[in-house]
């Protein structure tokens, strides 16, 4: 199946949502940023091949997309997602990793999470949806590599060709050869993530593990000022060192974990909920941010907006 969407002819009010629909009817539901909408520019090609759906992004100005909790509620099916940027670049975040990738180096996005691509000039890109179920007992090894640069290898360079090639086709797949097609995307897809190996794939399970620990405490302790580290590693058990260097194992730290948390929570918050009705100031004290100031600094860091927008904004 191959389907083509553009916004070209959408009028500019309607962009973000015509966008959004369009993500959500190519089984990739998002949530776009878009500061301009009047020049926003977008096309959207996706092809279909068995229970695989390669996309190809081409967006002429600056946008950001995120996957929410709702777009998550949407989703058909749990997928992962190989991304491939032809040019432009990206900042993707995941679950307290972030990565720059830029043309030519593939990563890996969990469709299971809430995650984020930043883009802060225009890109085009590929985007491979391969359902977990297919990846059979390789597919614990995603959790370990999400958001972060892969290893070097001919089956990933392998993998980058393909997606490249079957984009450019110019015609479309008869039944029988994208079920073969697509065999082929998920047999070099497991080749990339066998390099891991049995003991790596113990060690990653085990880093999981750890980590959702730490992050269990993070979400029910957020809210106090002084949660540290040294406070968290008595409560699992372990010396402060320990635990900075198991979370360093896994590409993140206890102050980015912490911070993600309280930010998600605030911006919650922010927009509805129990707490809607609560000020600025008094949010900023319920996520345990020492000081409205450095919570507005933070919070517009990391949304590009003063907290006060989101509230005026919804």
């Amino acid at each position: 199946m191959y389907n083509r969407w553009s916004t070209s002819h959408i009028a500019a009010p309607q962009r973000a949502e015509f966008w959004r629909a369009a993500s959500q009817d190519a089984l990739t539901p998002i949530t776009p940023r878009i500061p301009k909408v009047e020049s926003f520019d977008a096309t959207l090609t996706t092809r279909s091949m068995d229970n695989l759906i390669l996309n190809q992004v081409q967006v002429a100005t600056s946008h950001d997309v995120e996957c929410t909790d709702l777009d998550l509620s949407r989703s058909e099916m749990p997928f992962v997602f190989v991304d491939l940027y032809l040019s432009g670049h990206v900042q993707a975040s995941q679950q307290g990793r972030e990565i720059i990738a830029r043309p030519g180096e593939p990563f890996l996005i969990d469709g299971r999470r809430n995650y984020r691509l930043d883009h802060p000039d225009p890109v085009s890109m590929l985007a491979l949806a391969v359902p977990y179920t297919a990846l059979g007992s390789r597919a614990p090894a995603v959790e370990g590599l999400i958001a972060q640069h892969l290893p070097h290898r001919a089956s990933l360079q392998l993998l980058a060709g393909q997606m490249r090639t079957l984009s450019a086709w110019p015609h479309d797949l008869e039944p029988d050869e994208a079920s073969h097609v697509a065999d082929v995307l998920v047999g070099t897809l497991q080749a990339v993530l066998q390099g891991t190996g049995d003991e790596s794939l113990a060690a990653t399970k085990h880093r999981c593990f750890f980590r959702r620990r730490v992050q269990q405490i993070i979400d029910q302790q957020y809210a106090d000022p002084a949660l540290c580290p040294a406070s968290v590693a008595h409560q699992m058990g372990i010396s402060v060192r320990t635990l900075h260097a198991r979370l360093a194992q896994d590409g993140t730290s206890f102050g980015a974990e912490l911070m993600a948390r309280r930010l998600q929570r605030a911006h919650a918050m922010l927009r509805g909920g129990p707490h809607g009705t609560a000020t600025v100031i008094e949010i900023s004290a319920r996520c345990g941010f020492s000081s409205p100031a450095h919570f507005s600094r933070r919070f517009r860091a990391r949304y590009g907006v003063p907290p006060g927008a989101v509230r005026r904004k919804d």
